[in-house]
C-alpha cells in the first residue's frame, strides 16, 4: 500500500509540473531567486567537475553550472520541464548539458559518476528523503560536493500549518523539513555538513497562488488559513497585509547547504 501510495504521489507531482511547465520557464523566482548565487558560490564548480542536477525542472541550475564544468546532466520526471531546459542549452549554445528523463530517489545513472551534485528548490516534493539522498550518496565520487537549497520550516511548532498551507496551493508538495531535520537526515546518508544559510524569499501572494494554479476556492482556503494563524507564527514567516487585512505576501526561508562525501 505504501509503494502504491508512493507512484501515485509521483505520478501527481509529474502531471502538476507538466501542466505548469510553461509558468517554470518563465519564472524569475526559479530562474533568478536569491538561493542560486550561493548555490553556485557554495558548490565552486570548476572544469573538471561532472555535474549533476537533480529535479532540475526546467533546468535552471543545470544550465548556470553549464559554463564552469566538463558536463552537467539535468534529472527530472516531469518531461515537459525537461523539454524547456533542453530547449534553452540549445538557444544558448551549453553543449555539455543535457536532460534525462528519471526519479530523485532511483536515480538512473551509475556509481560514483559525478563529482557535483546539486537539488535546488525540490526536495519538499520528495515523500522518500531517505532514499534520495542514499541515491546521491551512491552517485557522488568520495570527496564530492552536494549543494542542496530547499524550502525550510521555522521550527517543529509551526511545520504542520506549514505543511498544510503549501499543500493547499501545491498537492504535490509533501513536506517543509526544517534544519535540524536535514542535519540529521544528511548525516544519517554519510554527508558531511560544511556549510550553509538561509535565504529570505518573499512570495508574492497573486504570484504564488498563480504559478500553482490555484482554484479560487484553494485561494481562498490560503487566506483563511492564514486569517487563522496566531500572530507569533504570522511573524515566522513574515506575512504582510494590506490595509483592508488582506493577505498579499509571505516569506519562505530556503535552506542552502554545502555537503561533503568523505574521500574514504
Amino acid at each position: 500500500m505504501a509503494r502504491e501510495a508512493d507512484n501515485r504521489a509521483m505520478r501527481d507531482s509529474t502531471e502538476q509540473f507538466n501542466a505548469h511547465a510553461d509558468k517554470y520557464a518563465t519564472s524569475e523566482v526559479h530562474r533568478f531567486g536569491a538561493s542560486l548565487p550561493i548555490l553556485l558560490e557554495y558548490a565552486a564548480p570548476v572544469g573538471t567537475d561532472v555535474a549533476l542536477d537533480v529535479a532540475t525542472g526546467t533546468g535552471n541550475t543545470a544550465l548556470a553550472l553549464a559554463p564552469y564544468v566538463a558536463e552537467v546532466t539535468g534529472v527530472d520526471l516531469a518531461e515537459k520541464m525537461l523539454a524547456h531546459g533542453a530547449a534553452r542549452a540549445q538557444e544558448e549554445g551549453l553543449t555539455n548539458a543535457r536532460f534525462v528523463l528519471g526519479s530523485a530517489e532511483q536515480l538512473p545513472f551509475p556509481d560514483a559518476a559525478f563529482t557535483l551534485v546539486t537539488s535546488r528548490h525540490a526536495p519538499h516534493h520528495f515523500r522518500q528523503v531517505d532514499r534520495f539522498l542514499a541515491e546521491v550518496f551512491r552517485v557522488l565520487k568520495p570527496g564530492g560536493r552536494f549543494v542542496l537549497a530547499d524550502q525550510i520550516s521555522p521550527d517543529a511548532q509551526i511545520k504542520p500549518w506549514l505543511d498544510r498551507f503549501h499543500i493547499t496551493r501545491d498537492p504535490s508538495h509533501f513536506t517543509q523539513r526544517t534544519v535540524a531535520e536535514w542535519r540529521e537526515l544528511t548525516a544519517a546518508a554519510g554527508f558531511q555538513w560544511e556549510q550553509d544559510t538561509l535565504v529570505p524569499y518573499r512570495m508574492d501572494f497573486a504570484w504564488w497562488t498563480q504559478q500553482s494554479g490555484c482554484s479560487p476556492e484553494a485561494v481562498q482556503s490560503l487566506r483563511d488559513q492564514m486569517a487563522a494563524l496566531p500572530d507569533q507564527q504570522r511573524g515566522q514567516i513574515a506575512a504582510e497585509f494590506d490595509g483592508n487585512g488582506t493577505l498579499v505576501a509571505h516569506t519562505d526561508y530556503m535552506l542552502v547547504v554545502r555537503l561533503e562525501k568523505p574521500s574514504a
